[in-house]
């Protein structure tokens, strides 16, 4: 029996690789493909779908049955669970909450490195002369950019 999946959650190949690596080792599994691009996964045994969903959530992923019958523009089925368009919308509204969060950071980190050197602008008392502090103010900044965009 082939059963097909949609997987989300993988960035790269390693994260193919380990989904894979977690179905294939399951009891009853013959054949599992992950592909990347399209975010689907062809598992071929006797197993149910509610074993190869757990552990592909197991490995950190996420994982939902495919209808096979209805397939989308394309040609890719449409998972069972959530439409392709509801997780494109979602992950776009993670990525715009981002950049938001991003760019509300950057302004500052851009005033305190570069303002008073490009514009002229004035550094505030506590920080003008005071290197230590500019660079604490900076690294700080330049940390939480980077915490908000690790993925």
């Amino acid at each position: 029996m082939k059963l097909k999946f949609t997987v989300t959650g993988m960035t790269c190949a390693a994260c193919s690789a380990r989904v894979e690596k977690a179905v294939a080792k399951l009891k009853g599994v013959t054949a599992c493909s992950v592909n990347l691009l399209t975010g689907s996964m062809g598992v071929e045994g006797d197993v149910p779908p509610e074993t190869v969903i757990s552990a592909v959530r197991a490995a950190g992923y996420g994982a939902s049955l495919c209808d096979a019958s209805t397939d989308d523009a394309g040609g890719r089925p449409a998972p069972a669970g959530e439409t392709a368009d509801a997780a494109a919308k979602r992950e776009r509204s993670t990525l715009r909450a981002r950049l938001i969060a991003s760019l509300v950071l950057l302004v500052p980190l851009m005033y305190l490195s570069m303002g008073h050197m490009m514009w002229g602008w004035q550094l505030p008392p506590f920080l003008d002369g005071n290197h230590v502090a500019m660079g604490l103010a900076q690294l700080l900044l330049t940390a939480a950019i980077m915490v908000v965009n690790q993925k």
